[in-house]
């Protein structure tokens, strides 16, 4: 099954070692699909079925699992602009472009497309491609017409976004009642 699993980043790996820690996790035997490297956390796409053996790798080798998602099973939540406000602030960017797809896919207002091109540049941030950000936000930055989408203040989202194509780092987004 498909798994993303969120560790404690307790040896302060940083985008950079993307790709020593995506071997270093097959050398231990991990079925590494993807590895993305948030501030506090490290999050790991894996095909794995043994889930015991999967957190107790993982905690030596990165640091104590906070969180295990099972990707297999499709969780569609209740408010997906509040899920993802919740998850782009804790720079689970890859969760948050995937909550709102249902969204889209009925809607395909670009707004909301927006907000997934938005999620995916920082997604590329974790995974150390910067250019990949860049053209990707300022794509964003495009897409968001509006000042508000459902819960979301789009004009201080926007806003942040465009502090971030100089700082290179995530921000948070908010919702306003």
């Amino acid at each position: 099954m498909r798994i993303l699993i969120h560790a404690r980043n307790s040896r302060l790996y940083e985008p950079k070692d993307r790709v020593r820690l995506m071997n270093l996790l097959r050398n231990l035997g991990l079925g590494i699909i993807n590895v993305r490297v948030a501030s506090s956390h490290v999050e790991i796409d894996v095909n794995a079925d043994d889930l015991d053996k999967l957190a107790l790798i993982v905690s030596e080798a990165v640091g104590p699992v906070l969180s295990i998602v099972n990707l297999s099973n499709e969780n569609k939540p209740n408010d997906p602009f509040r899920a993802f406000v919740f998850l782009f602030n804790e720079e689970r960017f890859w969760e948050a472009h995937e909550v709102l797809e249902p969204t889209w896919r009925v809607s395909r207002d670009v707004n909301v497309q927006g907000l997934i091109v938005a999620a995916a540049s920082f997604v590329k941030i974790q995974e150390n491609y910067v250019e990949s950000f860049l053209k990707l936000a300022k794509r964003a930055l495009g897409m968001i017409t509006v000042n508000r989408i459902d819960c979301i203040d789009t004009l201080k989202f926007k806003e942040e976004l465009r502090a971030s194509l100089s700082t290179l780092k995530p921000f948070k987004a908010r919702c306003i009642a």
